[in-house]
């Protein structure tokens, strides 16, 4: 069966989450319409449509590169501390059909950007489990968090998640939150080096976060309807799977279990209600869904019911991302 698939090792699941990933996204780059939106602090979308011109395949080629690199980042965090051991490869799978549904894939580049740089900061926060440098790696990951904001607005959220993962973890203190925000604006104070030394004005760079912030506003339910039962599905089977999995018995592993639970139901709110936050909450939506469904296949005593949930979410996504476009 499907979940079989993730049990061979080497590079038979390399090439099936290449194959994935080729399979949700290439017609969504190539052939669906783009999505207009606000401009973040390091316009990485408008740069690299710049360096690719008018080349479709290799403006695809690249992103699909790119969703590879973070789909691999997401794998690396997770064999951190083991906590989906033979399973990995199957929580980055439902991670891409997940967000390959809900995602603008024309202007991905700065939310993969974003998402590979926030994950590099959840990684440093779960150094801190019982480590004897708990400000050096808070420090680094505010920092990972700071440059994530800089490729999308819509991250300046995760300042919240790290604060929620600081106290999960149990390194809140005076100290500990210096270094967080310490970390958080060193990205900024070299990006406004950066502008005063290239264009002589540093203010562009202070005008820009001001628009990037002003552009976030409340409007509900901007989905079409596929996407919006697909998430519905996707977060009642996630709340379900929460109900019968089995718990881990190491802290640092219902630490991350924590987290995780936090990052989905805070994730799944932002999506719906917060228009402008959705390319950072549909990023963590996917991660948080993927991880908790990832960990359901793994302790469920009737798996057959695991691989008819992630049956459902392949199909589904694959369907959406190669059918729909014939209806544009």
């Amino acid at each position: 069966m499907i979940l079989d698939t993730f049990r061979h090792r080497g590079i038979k699941r390399f090439v099936f989450i290449l194959l994935c990933i080729i399979v949700l996204f290439w017609q969504k780059i190539t052939v669906f319409p783009e999505i207009n939106s606000i401009q973040p602090i390091i316009p990485v979308d408008t740069i690299f449509n710049l360096l690719t011109g008018k080349n479709v395949y290799l403006s695809a080629f690249v992103k699909i590169l790119l969703l590879l690199v973070c789909s691999y980042a997401f794998i690396a965090i997770l064999s951190l501390h083991d906590v989906l051991p033979k399973r990995k490869y199957l929580a980055a799978m439902l991670f891409l059909c997940i967000i390959s549904v809900l995602i603008d894939a024309h202007n991905i580049v700065g939310s993969v950007c974003a998402l590979f740089f926030q994950l590099f900061a959840f990684y440093n926060l779960f150094r801190t489990y019982h480590s004897d440098r708990i400000k050096s790696a808070v420090f680094t990951a505010a920092f990972f968090a700071g440059i994530s904001i800089l490729f999308s607005f819509s991250f300046t959220i995760t300042i919240i998640n790290l604060i929620i993962g600081m106290w999960i973890f149990s390194v809140i203190t005076w100290r500990s939150i210096i270094s967080m925000i310490l970390g958080l604006l060193t990205p900024f104070m070299f990006l406004l080096y950066f502008f005063q030394l290239a264009y002589h004005d540093a203010s562009l760079m202070l005008r820009s976060i001001e628009n990037n912030a002003n552009s976030l506003f409340f409007n509900m339910f901007d989905f079409d309807n596929f996407s919006a039962f697909f998430m519905g599905f996707v977060f009642f089977i996630t709340l379900l799977s929460l109900l019968k999995a089995s718990k881990y018995t190491k802290p640092i592993q219902r630490m991350i279990n924590q987290l995780f639970y936090f990052l989905f139901v805070t994730s799944a709110l932002m999506t719906i209600f917060i228009f402008d936050m959705k390319s950072y909450s549909i990023m963590l939506f996917g991660i948080s869904a993927a991880y908790l469904l990832t960990r359901f296949s793994q302790h469920v005593k009737r798996e057959w019911i695991a691989e008819i949930i992630v049956f459902s979410i392949l199909i589904a996504s694959v369907v959406y991302n190669n059918y729909l476009v014939f209806f544009y």
